[in-house]
């Protein structure tokens, strides 16, 4: 969406020789390839689908809840996408996005990417063909890739995801409207969309609720030029051609 509305990927500049360098196609072709691989790896609930042998008359409830789930998921995904499309076509009213969905997620997007390949993996065990159940099937535990690292590249890996978007990439809100900007983030989960969670325990925020400390801003003088240079990257997707 975001390289849609940019006509490109800024990520993608140096690499391709914008702005007078020199391009990389060797460098640009491991991305590519990387990127296929990640593909692959997401997509294993859904290959133990297709692959399955097991010819069922209907979906099951079970089966349905995990469809209508998984589409929640996307759903959620494409929503927030759009109001934070809209949001930043109206000027970015309020220095950070608080319309919609991002009133109750920080990050409502990043939650419905990973939420949508755990219900892809639920879903799949439908389709084992273990006689003891998909709980005794290596091959459907294999799919547990897809959502483990959906979350591995959005909350821990730079420069995307969570990484990207928190951290100190947060010194633009804090120069403009610190005391707007903390109670937000005191009121607003990071990931999982809901109300109340300024009530929710600390060491739960920084457990289950994946508000880790590495993503608190951390003022650093010494290199007030890099954060401002990152802080020109908006909340970072991953880089999917």
């Amino acid at each position: 969406w975001r390289a849609h509305e940019r006509k490109g990927d800024s990520r993608f500049d140096e690499v391709l020789g914008k702005g007078g360098g020199t391009p990389q196609p060797m460098r640009f072709f491991v991305f590519w390839m990387v990127q296929a691989f990640w593909v692959m790896l997401v997509s294993m609930p859904m290959l133990f689908v297709n692959s399955s042998n097991v010819n069922l008359p209907t979906f099951s409830g079970y089966d349905f809840g995990w469809a209508i789930l998984f589409a929640g998921g996307v759903l959620t995904e494409i929503i927030a996408d759009i109001q934070k499309a809209v949001w930043v076509k109206r000027g970015r009213q309020g220095t950070f996005c608080q319309d919609g969905i991002w009133k109750y997620s920080r990050h409502p997007n990043y939650f419905g990417e990973i939420f949508q390949w755990w219900c892809l993996f639920a879903f799949s065990y439908s389709s084992s063909q273990n006689p003891l159940g998909g709980w005794a099937d290596p091959l459907w535990w294999a799919g547990i890739v897809s959502p483990l690292f959906t979350m591995q590249i959005l909350l821990t890996m730079q420069p995307t995801g969570i990484c990207n978007a928190e951290g100190r990439n947060l010194k633009r809100y804090y120069d403009k409207c610190k005391e707007r900007y903390v109670k937000y983030r005191e009121n607003t989960s990071i990931l999982i969309p809901f109300v109340g969670y300024s009530r929710v325990p600390q060491f739960l925020k920084r457990t289950l609720f994946f508000d880790f400390e590495r993503y608190e801003y951390r003022p650093s003088s010494s290199n007030s030029a890099e954060d401002s240079s990152i802080a020109k990257k908006d909340d970072a997707w991953p880089p999917i051609l």
